[in-house]
């Protein structure tokens, strides 16, 4: 017996140390393309401090080694000007190349040259249960996140993982067990209830009384990816367009609507169809629908799968383009107790950041 447990324990040991290793592997190998985004903004004209800007953290990951960075758009849209620091602790001005309000992802670019980039997985691997490594800006620090998949939204195309991150972890990658790039963080699971259920005062909650979220949500990095491509190349995303206005009824997507000078009613669509397929995937709702007509290119030629008075029948459209005006108005609205926490969230940023530039005042 006695021996039984030593050759257990001694298992155990080499087995631990070995995952040791490779997980610092992991970070050790992406950290040099993992970078601190700090986003400047000028006073509101009612704040009376001492300086004449105050700013916002996020992160960010080069995926170009001529130096483009994606990170989300929420840290550093309206900023007057974009630093990054490097892993070397080399600070740099980024400039904004360009930014996605459908899917909250923006693409900045900084001046330094050949620069370690992220190697890019495949986030159509992904599964439940996969380890998540998270590299993100801790107020200036690269901190590391552990954390695990705990759900896969093929209608919304984004993965939640559970893990412990702070609000400037916006934009931070999230790594496979590979050492790959499978997703962005984009946005915390339902902030409010996460951070003050009980009332707690948010300066209890942020000076460690209480536990910062969760559960995070991240995008998958073929959609960001898709995104980033298209920014780079043209300054903006554009979207396919069907013209079809769908509902949900019991398990069955159906056409209530059809615009007129459309691909919808060129293609022959009608109200009262139920949408089986879309470019032969089947529909798993009418936010599904949307997603992959949106992400596909306009004039591409699509099939869809349609059941009418009780027949399958097929029908091609080609798609056209999404005018501005439709996608703005496509952009989910935030709730209001979104609106409340993040407000919460940005005066922490810009009260630390007023701290910084106190403490680092010549």
């Amino acid at each position: 017996m006695a021996l039984c447990l030593f050759v257990g324990k001694g298992w155990a040991d080499g087995l631990l140390h070995a995952l040791e290793n490779e997980i610092a592997a992991i970070l050790e190998k992406n950290r040099q393309g993992v970078v601190c985004i700090h986003a400047l903004y000028p006073r509101p004209q009612a704040d009376n401090g001492p300086f004449g800007s105050v700013f916002a953290h996020g992160t960010g990951f080069v995926f170009d080694p001529r130096g483009y960075i994606l990170t989300i758009e929420a840290a550093v849209k309206d900023a007057e000007e974009i630093r990054v620091t490097l892993a070397s602790g080399v600070q740099a001005r980024a400039s904004l190349v360009g930014t996605d309000p459908i899917s909250g992802i923006a693409v900045i670019r900084t001046e330094a040259e050949n620069l370690p980039a992220v190697v890019i997985g495949d986030s159509q691997k992904i599964r439940i249960g996969h380890y998540a490594f998270l590299l993100g800006n801790d107020f200036g620090n690269l901190v590391p996140a552990f954390g695990t998949v705990h759900e896969v939204y093929p209608d919304t195309d984004l993965i939640q993982v559970s893990a412990h991150v702070q609000s400037s972890y916006g934009g931070a990658p999230v790594f496979c067990s590979s050492g790959r790039v499978g997703g962005m963080v984009w946005r915390y699971q339902d902030p409010v209830r996460a951070i003050a259920q009980d009332g707690t005062p948010l300066s209890q909650t942020v000076f460690g009384w209480r536990p910062m979220p969760s559960s995070i949500f991240v995008i998958p990095i073929n959609r960001a990816m898709r995104v980033a491509r298209a920014l780079v190349a043209h300054g903006q995303m554009v979207y396919g367009k069907l013209g079809v206005e769908v509902a949900q009824r019991g398990d069955e997507v159906v056409v209530v609507n059809v615009q007129p000078n459309s691909p919808a009613i060129d293609g022959g669509l009608q109200p009262g169809d139920v949408v089986l397929s879309f470019r032969g995937r089947a529909i798993a709702g009418p936010i599904h629908l949307q997603r992959m007509v949106m992400e596909s290119a306009p004039g591409e030629a699509a099939t869809l799968g349609i059941r009418r008075d009780g027949q399958g029948v097929t029908k091609q459209v080609v798609l056209c383009q999404m005018d501005r005006s439709t996608l703005a108005s496509s952009r989910p609205a935030p709730t209001p107790e979104d609106v409340a926490v993040y407000q919460q969230i940005n005066y922490l940023q810009r009260e630390v950041g007023r701290l910084w530039q106190i403490l680092h005042r010549k």
